[in-house]
């Protein structure tokens, strides 16, 4: 052991950091084989919260340039998985909406990943199972708030719905 303690802090960063970019990269590689970009189903995931969002906020939370976001959205919308609307007279702003097939393509893909993280964790005790989940909760509860706050004090989000319930507790990329 080391003469210098690691703090709590920087010992929950670290397993973070770990875990997080493991189930990151198998989740990614799952998604890939179902034939659904990881980037897709983010997106499907913030419209499910947020309901019909620009598209500049779109890119803002997906950390993404705005051609890149163009080109996602355009092959969204062809699988018939998105809709975009346009207002009158302002073709700069558009807001995106996920319809009732990207909700359901969403849930499906979502079913699949979780059936694969499970089959990772059926090795774990149903106490450490409970004990992982009970503390992931309010970390998930204050990640969502930062970014919807950031969201909401970026000025650009036309919030117009009320979000579901989440299907992603944490972002990890």
């Amino acid at each position: 052991m080391s003469a210098i303690r690691k703090s709590n802090l920087d010992e929950a960063s670290d397993q973070l950091m770990f875990v997080t970019g493991y189930v990151y990269r198998l989740l990614h590689a799952k998604a890939r084989a179902l034939g659904i970009r990881w980037s897709g189903l983010m997106v499907l995931v913030d419209l499910d919260r947020l309901g019909p969002t620009e598209q500049r906020t779109l890119v803002q939370i997906e950390k993404m340039r705005g051609s890149t976001m163009t080109v996602l959205l355009q092959d969204l919308e062809g699988r018939g998985w998105v809709e975009r609307e346009t207002p009158e007279g302002d073709a700069r702003v558009a807001r995106v909406l996920i319809t009732t097939s990207g909700r359901t393509e969403l849930r499906r893909a979502g079913l699949l990943l979780r059936e694969h993280l499970n089959s990772e964790l059926s090795g774990m005790s149903p106490n450490v199972l409970r004990g992982v989940a009970a503390s992931l909760q309010p970390l998930s509860a204050a990640l969502m708030q930062k970014g919807l706050t950031s969201v909401r004090d970026s000025g650009s989000t036309t919030r117009t719905t009320t979000p579901t319930t989440p299907t992603r507790s944490t972002r990890t990329r």
